[in-house]
């Protein structure tokens, strides 16, 4: 059986299609958010459960080049520094490779010399919050390439969120699959989603996909999980966020059956 991850769903305030929690001990802080685990760069503020400022944006995964300047924007318009920073909280997978890398380590970067506390966030995770569900089974579906997908499946019952298919790295039939989806109405978002629309109502005829803005991930999505896992006592050092890829690299996949069909010596 799955390792069953309860978040709170109620008392919350929705805004632009994110859900923010609304808690007394750590709602009020400033928290500074990013996704770049797609090719989509966000960068989000929020804060006292509100979202203050957010950034989508289609970058052609050039993060390295635009994420840093995003953030220096996107402060100087919400009119607050570095220094008002109070926590920070980074999508930290799965996704593509290169974005996650970069995301992370910026984010960690600018923890340590903050001296802030940084939550790691699963990044299909935050992808549930980008709408509002109730009595539904949530389908968060990534385009992982390589005819893949990675996906999570989420049950909204009676104000509560319950993760009840872990994050998977597999082609899109095999996911459809899982025992826990047969028989249930499925919701589906994410650019995943999107792509493999044929395929899974091909197997779901009553599939139902999200509005097209629930399609790629929002880091004030990410704010909003990582305040959840504060609330939970979650960790939040630093140290502890690293990148969450789910299988090797292309790079990492040609090198093993390069060395396997290698003539020994």
């Amino acid at each position: 059986m799955p390792r069953k991850r309860q978040g709170r769903w109620l008392g919350m305030q929705e805004r632009r299609g994110i859900v923010i929690e609304d808690s007394s001990q750590h709602g009020l802080m400033t928290i500074l958010a990013a996704d770049t685990s797609t090719s989509i760069n966000s960068v989000a503020v929020c804060r006292g459960g509100q979202l203050v400022a957010e950034v989508v944006v289609e970058s052609r995964r050039l993060h390295s080049e635009r994420l840093i300047g995003v953030v220096d924007w996107l402060l100087a318009e919400a009119g607050l520094s570095l220094d008002q920073i109070e926590v920070l909280a980074v999508s930290h997978g799965p996704g593509s490779f290169t974005g996650l890398r970069i995301g992370v380590a910026t984010w960690k970067g600018l923890a340590f010399g903050l001296k802030r506390p940084l939550v790691g966030v699963p990044t299909l995770d935050a992808l549930s919050r980008a709408g509002v569900f109730e009595n539904a089974v949530v389908c968060a579906v990534l385009d992982a390439r390589m005819h893949e997908v990675f996906a999570a499946a989420y049950l909204f019952e009676q104000g509560r969120r319950t993760k009840i298919v872990p994050d998977a790295v597999c082609p899109i039939e095999v996911f459809l699959g899982q025992p826990q989806l047969q028989g249930r109405p499925l919701v589906f978002l994410g650019d995943g989603a999107r792509n493999y629309e044929d395929r899974i109502r091909a197997r779901c005829p009553q599939a139902v996909f999200a509005a097209s803005h629930c399609a790629v991930p929002r880091a004030a999505a990410v704010a909003a999980e990582a305040l959840d896992l504060l609330e939970q006592g979650g960790p939040s050092e630093a140290a502890l966020v690293s990148p969450i890829y789910l299988r090797q690299s292309q790079a990492e996949q040609d090198r093993e059956r390069a060395l396997a069909g290698a003539s020994p010596l």
